[in-house]
């Protein structure tokens, strides 16, 4: 975790010197026909070419090729047959006046993968070779995906409309980027523009040449047909071998970096442009849903979000928002383009939105961002309001009623089509384009080598200088490598299942290879309606995903909206969605670490513990952030138990990792029970993660995501741990302003804490920097989880009074500094309200009444906070068979005290080793019989589950 860390240090100053397209001369090497340039010690562009012409300028992936302050040292040194070049980790031989393209008779990279233990492996140009080992990257759209099995090795993906993409990093040791003959940009500084440059079939006998075995692939692997294999310069050789010739031009960038995963996301980073830093509303709450609503039915769907308490931040709208035609196009009826009639749009329906402007500054000002839909590909028809000024721009006269044509790659349509169609709906209102293109990959991009239309209309959205100043976002699929720079992902239209959720995590976490941190995804699914138990995961897998946007299809039983699922799963819908916004401000501290390092959001275990097998084969098991590691369910309870049971999960060895919400610690590999209100979340003992404090109303949960906060909530896991730390991020949260090295336009809040004794010490340092609206004061709520209460608690020195726990109000109505004791999560609670400067350090000292490493807290039989919420729900599943096969509560009055134990601590702070004691050895083991013997006329199937969540195997010999 440490080397995460220095990277993110390290990266601070290294944005200043991105975008300088030509390598220091310094480090380039020229041998004959061939070009190798030393990017770092790690990471060498290796170029051959027939004529000697290299390519300096940009490409669809190359941003940049000065990725470090000073030129890499190395040493070349040549002899009458080879030329060698040195770095501290790579050794490249290559024979000199070679008169073929690279090969394995000519080239041979020797990377050192782990220098400590004289590990080596060696690229030899054999094709495909670079492949065993890759960590995979990702691919455009996972509509129609059904289950687990989605392929993500690029050899083995049948379909070629995927821009499947292999990852920069391998554990071999090496991967291999091919850049030869892909697109390229001008050097419009305002908006580049793709260089419509075409290649030359070769001479069919230097195709000849190259001996089956020895043929490099041109571009994918599957599918390419004999016109686009032409088109990029490559030899087609039926069914579909498109590979390079004897005589090839050659653009290969190696990276050499072993299994310093870290380091190579950086310098990919560095070389094809860092990951933006998405608008701070985007990591907020979205709703979407296939629907024609109406005006009124959205007014009344965000009213619905207050009054069921919930959070809301993004409105989506889908096509139905425009003219649509479903009628006629329900008879197969084209438009103009040779489309769908009406799938294509971009004017209000008027019977649907009469006011669509008031409609969407209302919005604005509850705080909401709306997202509409596009499907571009018709162009603009003659029904389009704005049809008339687009005619008149492109040379056609109105009279005709003759549709502009799409055509995206022509600047002049594209300008035209953003100044006069696009821009007026985002001065209406429209923050954030859902561009979703289903139009095909063929055909769109005039027959330029290697092009399609996604990541194009990506590139095109993303850097529209209608922006200025302000973030651009974008939801649309991956269109091949460098689509980084083009944030955030929507994955496409994927059917409900278990074996669909089991995929996305790894999905998601695996597209950190090729830098594609911000997927999101349908939670609950697309096509249909989920069953409720799956959508409850779904969503708190949600919660912890890079993105929270639920949508659905057009259906009248499919509905995204929690209170329209069986009320039982609805507290736990909501309180993951409540959670999800509270978690904004370490998500977003999270993505600035993206932007500084390469790092994604969602992150593989591997990248902090390459060594060790356990962080490969847990492929569904990620880091969120620096400081968390997530183990979603996907998997449906035992009907038997009420359990997930025996679900496994990696504790990595060099930390003792707490449950986010029980403060069970763990630290090793181990298989645990979850019933279906728990996740498995776990956090570094010590962590101080920053989260937005519950709001005064429900109201104030809409449009919450974009704020900069003028409160925090410190949750504070102490596992035991005698020091902790965290630290949170801000900016303006919509400016550019954060890539400017030249000024400060952004602060960091650093926290702390330590243990002496019996007593802790919280620090929460002065900002380093600061911008314009960030908070010159700021008020807290620090929860130290997982300790005795305390005896007295300063601030600042002065001392603060004890208040007694409210868990209803949490503390909101007092006005002055206070603390108090939560015995159901075990909890101190310092109210910082008197809000204290940003600017300065502020200093809290906490006198606890017993030591952090007592045995009820540390080394308990089981978490005492999950299993008293298992009491409870025990309690309530008592009460829900009054009626049905009735149980009398005189039956179980010791399950009834265990289910109490919380709130009798937080009655009574220094009754708390006392009750905890009982609950172990008294209550639980009393309660545990109860269920077993005595309640009378409990129906069997309850009486097993109750037995299996209340864990009564481990209370059975007490």
């Amino acid at each position: 975790m440490a080397v995460v860390l220095i990277l993110w240090l390290s990266a601070l100053t290294a944005t200043a010197f991105g975008n300088i397209l030509q390598a220091d001369p310094s480090s380039i090497v020229y041998e004959g026909q061939a070009r190798f340039t030393i990017l770092s010690t790690r990471l060498i562009r290796l170029e051959w070419s027939p004529t000697k012409e290299f390519l300096d300028g940009k490409t669809w992936l190359v941003q940049s090729r000065q990725i470090q302050p000073t030129p890499p040292v190395y040493n070349v040194t040549r002899n009458d047959t080879h030329l060698r070049i040195d770095t501290n980790y790579i050794t490249l031989e290559y024979l000199r006046n070679s008169a073929t393209t690279f090969s394995q008779h000519n080239i041979r990279v020797t990377v050192k993968v782990n220098p400590s233990k004289g590990e080596t492996v060696v690229w030899n140009a054999i094709p495909n070779e670079e492949f065993d080992g890759n960590l995979l990257g990702t691919l455009r759209t996972l509509d129609g995906n059904r289950d687990s099995k989605l392929e993500l090795d690029c050899r083995n993906q049948p379909r070629s409309d995927l821009h499947c993409t292999y990852g920069v990093i391998s554990r071999r040791g090496y991967a291999l980027v091919d850049d030869t003959h892909q697109p390229q940009l001008d050097d419009d500084p305002q908006w580049p523009w793709i260089v419509n440059k075409q290649y030359s079939p070769p001479d069919p006998s230097l195709c000849q040449a190259v001996p089956v075995n020895e043929r490099r692939t041109c571009g994918t692997f599957n599918n390419t047909n004999q016109h686009d294999c032409e088109l990029r310069g490559c030899c087609f050789q039926s069914p579909s071998s498109c590979f390079y010739s004897s005589q090839a031009q050659q653009d290969l960038y190696l990276f050499g970096h072993g299994r310093a995963y870290p380091q190579a996301l950086y310098e990919f980073t560095r070389l094809a442009g860092s990951i933006p830093l998405p608008p701070r509303y985007i990591f907020g709450v979205f709703f979407s849903r296939y629907w024609a609503y109406a005006e009124y039915e959205e007014r009344q769907i965000i009213t619905e979000y207050i009054q069921h308490d919930v959070p809301l931040d993004v409105l989506v709208t889908d096509m139905d928002w425009h003219i649509t035609f479903y009628k006629l196009a329900s008879n197969d009826t084209k438009d103009q383009a040779g489309q769908t009639i009406g799938w294509s749009g971009y004017t209000f329906d008027e019977h649907l939105f009469p006011d669509h402007q008031k409609f969407l500054q209302w919005c604005k000002q509850l705080g909401l961002k709306n997202t509409l839909n596009l499907h571009p590909a018709s162009g603009i028809q003659p029904w389009e309001e704005k049809y008339k000024e687009m005619a008149e721009a492109m040379g056609i006269d109105p009279s005709t009623k003759h549709y502009v044509p799409f055509n995206v790659t022509d600047k002049k349509f594209t300008s035209a089509w953003a100044n006069i169609v696009l821009h007026a709906l985002q001065q209406a209102g429209i923050d954030l384009w859902w561009l979703d293109w289903q139009q095909g990959e063929e055909g769109w991009m005039n027959d330029i080598p290697y092009t399609n239309p996604t990541f194009w209309l990506n590139h095109v959205f993303f850097t529209d200088p209608y922006f200025g100043q302000n973030r651009p976002a974008l939801l649309h699929r991956w269109g091949g490598l460098g689509n980084h720079r083009y944030q955030v992902g929507f994955s496409g239209d994927v059917i409900p299942s278990w074996d669909t959720l089991s995929f996305q995590p790894r999905f998601t976490a695996t597209a950190a290879n090729v830098g594609y941190g911000f997927w999101s995804h349908d939670l609950g699914g697309h096509t249909q309606e989920p069953d409720p138990e799956l959508y409850t995961r779904w969503v708190q897998w949600g919660a912890f995903s890079p993105m929270f946007r639920t949508h659905c299809t057009k259906n009248a039983n499919n509905d995204r909206r929690l209170w329209t699922f069986p009320w039982i799963y609805q507290n736990n819908l909501a309180r993951f969605t409540r959670l999800r916004q509270a978690l904004i401000p370490y998500l977003y501290t999270a993505a600035r670490r993206t932007y500084d390092s390469g790092l994604s959001v969602v992150l593989p275990l591997y990248y902090n513990y390459p060594e060790n097998d356990e962080a490969y084969t847990f492929s569904n098991q990620y880091f969120f952030g620096s400081s968390i590691f997530v183990s979603p369910i996907s998997q449906p309870v035992d009907a038997s138990t009420g359990l997930v049971d025996n679900w496994p999960i990696w504790f990595p060895p060099d930390f003792q990792w707490v449950n986010f919400f029980t403060g069970d610690l763990s630290s090793s590999s181990v298989k645990k029970s979850f019933t279906i209100d728990e996740m498995p979340v776990y956090a570094q003992v010590g962590s101080i993660i920053p989260l937005l404090p519950e709001p005064r109303s429900s109201r104030d949960r809409i449009g919450r995501a974009q704020q900069i906060p003028q409160k925090l909530l410190l949750y504070t896991l102490i596992g035991g741990s005698v020091k902790g730390r965290g630290y949170v991020y801000d900016d303006d949260g919509f400016t550019s302003a954060y890539k400017d090295p030249s000024r400060t336009t952004s602060a960091v809040t650093r926290y702390d804490y330590s243990v002496s004794g019996n007593t802790l010490q919280f620090t929460i340092s002065a900002a380093t920097g600061s911008f314009s609206s960030f908070p010159t004061q700021r008020s807290y709520e620090i929860q130290l989880r997982g300790v005795f209460p305390a005896t007295s608690v300063l601030i600042n020195g002065a001392s603060v009074i004890y208040e007694s726990f409210n868990e209803l109000i949490n503390g909101q109505d007092g006005t002055t500094n206070a603390y108090t004791y939560d015995g159901s999560s075990l909890s101190v609670i310092i109210y910082v309200r008197q809000a204290v400067s940003t600017s300065q350090a502020t200093m809290i000292q906490v006198q606890l009444s017993d030591s952090i490493a007592h045995p009820f807290l540390v080394q308990p039989p089981v978490s005492f906070v999950g299993l008293l919420a298992r009491c409870q729900s025990a309690k309530a599943r008592l009460d829900y068979e009054w009626g049905v096969r009735t149980v009398f509560m005189d039956d179980y009055p010791l399950l009834l005290d265990a289910a109490a134990t919380g709130l009798r601590i937080t009655h009574a702070p220094a009754t708390a080793k006392d009750e905890l004691n009982q609950f172990f050895n008294e209550r639980m083991p009393g309660a545990c019989d109860e269920v077993a013997n005595k309640i009378s006329n409990l129906d069997p199937n309850v009486r097993s589950i109750l037995l299996a969540q209340l864990q009564c195997n481990t209370f059975t010999s007490k």
